[in-house]
């Protein structure tokens, strides 16, 4: 008898108890119509837990969130956005901005190196076979002032012409063409018109004939009469020994190039220009100019030619601007940082650094409900910090202005339909 009774309390208990989870299942279930509906209250964790007033779920003990018209609810710590992968959305509170419809100057910067115009390339040249006895200049590259002494010469051939020009100063003074044209060969064979005066007055022939510059710049030489092509000459080795390789007591034939003057006051600045920025630039251009080491601030010129071919060893196409250099403070070989007014572009422009790079794709981190999704979008050129974008976001995007700041690395970021590249 006792173990009936045991039963059938156990028996009570338990419908006791499932009405009672009956009673809770269904309780908040009844919406009233007409003005309104009751506020309903839901478990994210236990969607079947529902209550007409806030409060603690009885089963995990989670606040109830409220649930919106449409059945989801307007917490976003919900059950929602727990189930979503962790690496797909980020919470933060980063500086956003929005893309921007831009007329955008492009700006094309490079870099090139002041080198020697060759319009201010001046020879000192044998005008005849002779020696050199003295030498007045010693290293490449020292200043020469116009009229400077740069050596002096022996010639069995000037020497001829001179006493030439004494017998018949002596002998046929009255000749008076035949003086002039001996007087004429004279001065064509290097001999200045002081010296020729000397010489009228002496009588005596000059054995060392000293040679003056008759242009001021830098020196340079030709070692053995060699002619350098302009491409040496604009650019100089810098690996190049420094000391002359004409000596005294060298010979020299008549027409040999023995040394080059370089006048700086005028120089080229060579700007190297990729084959496919090419079609942006053009004769005329406006470009600034910055030198490395001179604190001023830029110099604006114009372009003045574009070499069509491409330079030997160069994977570039050279662009020349002439400069006038007075002062001669640019020297020759300085580094030059130069900045090209290109063209106008139109479009969607975003800050540089809101772009991901992933190596293969871009992508942006645009802002959904207080939360940041990676999205990909395709680039186009870049200049002065912006980045315009040709597929994947319009105006109304809210994205990260600074997408760095949401990733660790790149592993970090996983877009939707496709996999990390």
């Amino acid at each position: 008898m006792m173990k009936v009774q045991v039963q059938f309390l156990a028996l009570l208990l338990a419908i006791v108890v499932g009405m009672g989870f009956i009673a809770c299942g269904n309780n908040g279930q009844e919406i009233e119509t007409g003005a309104g509906h009751k506020r309903i209250y839901s478990c994210p964790m236990h969607p079947q837990i529902m209550r007409d007033k806030p409060g603690l779920c009885p089963i995990c003990g989670m606040t109830l969130a409220e649930k919106s018209e449409h059945g989801g609810s307007h917490n976003v710590d919900g059950l929602p956005l727990l189930i979503k992968p962790t690496n797909a959305f980020v919470l933060s509170t980063v500086k956003t901005t929005h893309p921007k419809q831009m007329d955008m100057p492009m700006k094309l910067h490079t870099t090139g190196t002041v080198g020697y115009d060759l319009k201010q390339t001046n020879t000192v040249a044998a005008r005849v076979t002779g020696r050199i006895d003295k030498l007045y200049i010693r290293y490449r590259y020292q200043p020469i002032a116009k009229g400077q002494k740069l050596a002096d010469i022996y010639s069995k051939e000037l020497l001829t012409e001179q006493e030439n020009f004494i017998y018949l100063l002596e002998n046929d003074p009255e000749n008076r063409s035949i003086v002039a044209a001996a007087e004429k060969r004279l001065l064509l064979q290097g001999l200045a018109h002081d010296q020729v005066e000397s010489l009228k007055k002496s009588r005596k022939p000059l054995l060392n004939i000293p040679i003056y510059s008759p242009y001021s710049g830098h020196l340079h030489e030709l070692a053995n009469g060699a002619q350098s092509s302009s491409e040496n000459m604009t650019s100089m080795n810098a690996a190049e020994p420094q000391a002359l390789t004409v000596r005294e007591g060298m010979y020299f034939e008549k027409g040999q190039t023995i040394f080059n003057i370089y006048d700086t006051q005028k120089v080229w600045v060579l700007l190297n220009i990729y084959p496919a920025d090419a079609g942006k630039i053009s004769v005329g251009q406006r470009i600034a100019l910055e030198f490395d080491g001179i604190k001023a601030p830029p110099v604006e010129v114009n372009i003045d030619f574009i070499e069509p071919v491409l330079r030997e060893g160069n994977s570039t196409i050279t662009a020349r601007v002439y400069l006038d250099n007075p002062g001669r403070q640019i020297k020759i070989g300085t580094l030059v940082r130069a900045t090209i007014e290109a063209s106008i572009e139109q479009g969607l422009f975003v800050p540089s650094t809101a772009l991901i790079n992933l190596g293969v794709q871009d992508v942006v981190m645009v802002k959904e409900n207080a939360i940041f999704k990676a999205k990909r979008v395709q680039r186009g050129i870049e200049t002065d910090g912006w980045i315009k974008i040709l597929v994947g976001l319009t105006e109304a995007d809210e994205i990260a202005e600074n997408a760095q700041l949401l990733m660790d690395s790149e592993s970090f970021i996983k877009l939707e339909g496709g996999k990390n590249e």
